[in-house]
Order: C-alpha cells, then structure tokens, then sequence
C-alpha cells in the first residue's frame, strides 16, 4: 500500500509526504523519494521518515535512497510501532511514512544531542537557539534519556516552541533507533531546529477535560499532595468521583488523573489550561495523592477525566483554535501520537489523522505512535503521555 499528499505547488512552502505499508524494498523506497523531489522541483531541505523496526537493518540504504533522489540534505527519523500518513493511522504495520520539506537550507538545522548536557554538540544547539529559533522538533531515545533530560533541555533553550515524540515499535530496547543520513545514531535525541521564515504553530491534546472544581494546592511535599482547598486531597478525589452521573464512574476507574493550572491569571479554568499527569497512588488514612508531577502550595489543580469523548473533544476544539490563529493553511504537518491513542482509545482507526485532514484538508503530513510524546505547555516543554502533539508548518508571513 502507498498513500501519497503532495502539497499544493503554488503554497508558499512546499511538501510532499507518503506512507508505504510493506517491508522493506529498495524499489519502493527510490519511487517515493524520485516523487517527492518531481513535485517539490528538486529543493527538498529536509526529509522525516518513520520506520518499523524490521527496516532497521537496511536504514544506511534508505536514507541514501531519499538523499539522492529527492536530492534532500537532510535525513532524520526513528523507529516506530504505527505509522501514521495524511488521514490514516496503521498501528503496528511494517513500513515507513515520508515527510519531505521544502526549505532553505540555512533554515534548518540537525543535532545529534548525548544523554549528557554538555559538550560541543548541545553548544551548537544553543548557539543556534540563541539564533532566533522558532521552535525544535525532538526525536528521542527513551532507552538513552534521564529522568531529568527535559528539565535540562529546557534550561538550555530557555523556552523555545518544542514538539516531538519517545521512538517506538518494541518492548525491546535494544530494538529502538534513531538515525540522521549519518546512518543509525547513538544519540538520546535528534533535535532538529527551525528558524527564518519557516514557523510552526504547536499543539498538545492531553485527551482530558475538567471535573469537580478548580482547587487549590495548600499542602504538597515533592510529588504529594496532602490538602486541596484545605481538606485531604483524598477525599477531594473522591468527591471528584462522586460529582461524576452515574453512567460515567464506572468508565472512570483508573482514568482520574490530575490537571496542574499552567498560569493563575485566567478568569475561569477550561481543558487546555493543565499540564496533565498521572495519578501514582493515594493512602486513605493520611488522605495523601502521589501525582507524577511536583505540584507547588499555592498553585490551583483540578481532576481530570480521560475518555474517548473528551481525547475527541479537545483535539477538534484545539485544531480549530489553531486554524482561526494561523489564519492559513500549513503546508505540512507531523503528528506524534501516543500509542495508548488509535483504535485502542477510539474504537475506530485513524481518529487523530482524520481530525487533522477533516479541519485542515489535505496538508502533507507524517508521524508515528510513540512511547512518550513531547510538546510545550506553557513556556515549557514536557514528556507527555496519552497524548497527540503535533506540528502545523507554515511560512511567517502567512501566519
């Protein structure tokens, strides 16, 4: 199977994008990459491609392929398990998906970033970052990343726009790769940099929205909450639960999470305006919640419900949101979806794609099913989880 998107010629940026379900296969790979350099006239920047970790053995072959023949500087991209192309989602298909740019050289740039944040190659990326970046797109090994390399890299780029997603496709860590067209690499992350002309508009769908009320931190120690509004966060919780119609508890086992307020300085409190996170545990007795965040005394929070309804909700309401503010139409896109998403979350195939081409037509776009998605909330960008982050390409004077 192969489902091409070529962008529009007469868009001010180009793209073109495809999907190809099937092992790997030279013959294959030369068509799309010949097809994308035919539609973008042969001034391809940079090209994205996600692949099944059955390809990972032929990687040096296939960025050399897209390299000569969609004549593209540039090769970046990761192992996956689910491809995801224009309105269509495959989970757990071989094959790989193509997104191929058509920008300035000088527009973009690509790092192969270590666990550590120091050295020569994170100066570069700074240096770059202090060059007016407009935003970075992080491919990330979750075999090779510490527990604290998002607060690091937030303090090396000092809030700068960022999106992305964990690789994916095997229980195995070994199994996971990310690679540039220096072949496969040993990098905890591939951070590609964006500034000039090209800009990006960002988005983060946590699946999530608002029960109870609004309350606020009043006791909390590291990751655990002691009291809400005064009382023991336990039985704020439960009376979070009990706020529920009846018809919903049952499907809210296991799906109460907690939603940190990003700013204070809102007048009422909607879905979108909480950084999202787990709920680790709780004890009754002590009336204790043990949340995979570090809330703050002072700071308001509210439980959250994630459903199919609500994960359907948000999108559709951002990508709306996002299109009244570009106030055009990108000319690509990538989506990084989590793999808790797709069928398994809607009941139906290719839900988030569909959303995407359904607001915006049919923008070229890729992605893929991750272990981790990364996206900005706020002035910050975090590891995510059950969450679709996404990237709308657009040139500056158009947005």
């Amino acid at each position: 199977m192969s489902q091409q998107t070529e962008g529009s010629p007469n868009l001010p940026g180009g793209a073109y994008s495809e999907l190809v379900i099937g092992p790997y296969d030279e013959t294959r790979v030369q068509a799309a990459a010949t097809r994308a350099h035919d539609h973008l006239r042969g001034k391809a920047g940079i090209a994205f491609v996600f692949v099944s970790c059955d390809y990972e053995p032929h990687v040096h072959d296939l960025t050399e392929l897209i390299q000569i023949h969609a004549r593209c500087p540039h090769v970046v991209g990761c192992s996956a398990g689910g491809l995801i192309g224009t309105g269509h989602e495959d989970e757990n298909e071989s094959g790989f998906s193509l997104l191929v740019l058509q920008v300035p050289q000088d527009e973009v740039a690509v790092f192969e970033l270590p666990p550590e944040s120091t050295g020569p190659v994170w100066e570069q990326a700074k240096r770059f970052n202090r060059d007016e970046a407009n935003g970075w797109i992080l491919l990330g090994n979750p075999v090779m990343l510490g527990e604290d390399w998002m607060g690091r890299w937030n303090e090396a780029m000092g809030g700068t726009p960022t999106y992305g997603g964990l690789v994916s496709g095997s229980f195995r860590g070994e199994e996971l790769f990310v690679f540039t067209d220096k072949e496969l690499s040993a990098a905890a992350a591939i951070a590609i940099g964006i500034r000039g002309d090209l800009h990006f508009g960002g988005l983060v769908s946590q699946g999530c929205r608002p029960i109870g009320e609004p309350l606020t931190i009043t006791k909390a120690d590291h990751n655990l909450i002691h009291q809400l509004a005064s009382v023991n966060a336990y039985e704020q919780l439960q009376a979070a639960f009990h706020s529920l119609p009846d018809d919903l508890r049952e499907k809210a086992q296991g799906n109460i999470l907690v939603g940190l307020a990003m700013t204070e300085y809102v007048d009422e409190f909607h879905t979108g305006d909480f950084l999202v996170r787990s709920i680790l545990g709780g004890d009754p007795s002590q009336g204790i919640l043990a949340v995979g965040a570090m809330p703050r005394v002072g700071q308001t929070m509210q439980f959250q419900l994630r459903d199919r309804e609500a994960a359907d909700n948000e999108l559709r309401e951002m990508l709306l949101q996002k299109r009244h503010d570009l106030r055009t139409l990108p000319f690509a896109a990538l989506l990084f979806a989590c793999a808790g998403r797709g069928n398994q979350l809607f009941g139906t195939p290719s839900h988030d794609a569909g959303l995407i081409r359904e607001v915006f037509g049919e923008v070229p776009l890729a992605g893929y099913f991750c272990n981790g998605e990364i996206g900005s909330v706020g002035q910050r960008a975090y590891l995510h989880g059950f969450t679709a982050s996404a990237v709308l390409f657009v040139r500056r004077e158009d947005s």
